[in-house]
C-alpha cells in the first residue's frame, strides 16, 4: 500500500539531511537519463525509502544501498526484487560491480563520491548534486550534463536548497554509445 505524503515525510532524519525525491515529473527525467537496459546490474546510493528504486526499469540486477538502519526493511518491502544493503555508500561503492549508479546524498556526500568516480568502472552516473558543485573536477576522462534542477517541492519533506541531477558518463563509453546508435 502506498504511503501518504505525511508517512513519508515522519520517516525522514533531519540529522541525516533526508529528503525523498517524489516529484514524477524529475523521477521521469531521473530514470530516462540512466538509460537501463535490461542485460545492466545497478546500484543506487542513497536509496532512502524507494521512491527512485520503484521507479526504475528492470535490470540485471538492481543493488540498493542505504545509510540509515531504520529504513533498511521499509525499503525490501518497498522494492523486494532488489538486494539491499545497509552502510556507507563510499566504502561500499568499491565492492558492488555496476554500469549505471544512482546516487541521491546529501551534498557533501556526493562531493566525495565526485572525487571516487574516476576510479570506478561504470557506463553511466546520475547523481544529485548541489546547485554550485564543480563537475569540472572529474577531469578530461568524463563528460556530464545536467538532466534537470530540483526545489523543495520535488521532494518530502520539502529541501530547502536547489539541486541539480547530473548525467556522468565516461568519454570512452560516450564515444561507444555514439557508435552503438549509428
Amino acid at each position: 500500500m502506498a504511503q501518504s505524503n505525511e508517512e513519508i515525510a515522519a520517516l525522514a532524519d533531519p540529522q541525516l539531511y533526508q529528503h525523498f525525491l517524489v516529484s514524477a515529473e524529475k523521477l521521469s527525467e531521473l530514470v530516462a537519463a540512466a538509460g537501463i537496459r535490461p542485460a545492466d546490474d545497478v546500484l543506487e546510493v542513497g536509496a532512502g525509502i524507494g521512491t527512485v528504486a520503484r521507479a526504475l526499469p528492470r535490470s540485471r540486477s538492481l543493488t540498493l544501498v542505504e545509510f540509515d538502519k531504520r529504513l533498511i526493511g521499509l525499503l525490501r518491502q518497498n522494492v523486494p526484487h532488489a538486494t539491499v544493503m545497509q552502510g556507507d555508500a563510499l566504502e561500499m561503492v568499491w565492492g558492488i560491480p555496476f554500469d549505471v549508479l544512482i546516487g541521491n546524498l546529501p551534498n557533501w556526500i556526493t562531493e566525495s563520491l565526485i572525487r571516487l568516480i574516476p576510479s570506478l568502472s561504470f557506463r553511466t552516473a546520475v547523481l544529485a548534486v548541489g546547485e554550485s558543485t564543480d563537475l569540472d573536477q572529474l577531469g578530461r576522462g568524463f563528460s556530464w550534463s545536467e538532466v534537470t534542477r530540483t526545489t523543495g517541492d520535488d521532494f518530502i519533506p520539502p529541501q530547502p536548497t536547489v539541486s541539480r541531477i547530473v548525467r556522468v558518463a565516461p568519454l570512452a563509453m560516450a564515444g561507444q554509445l555514439r557508435d552503438e546508435s549509428q
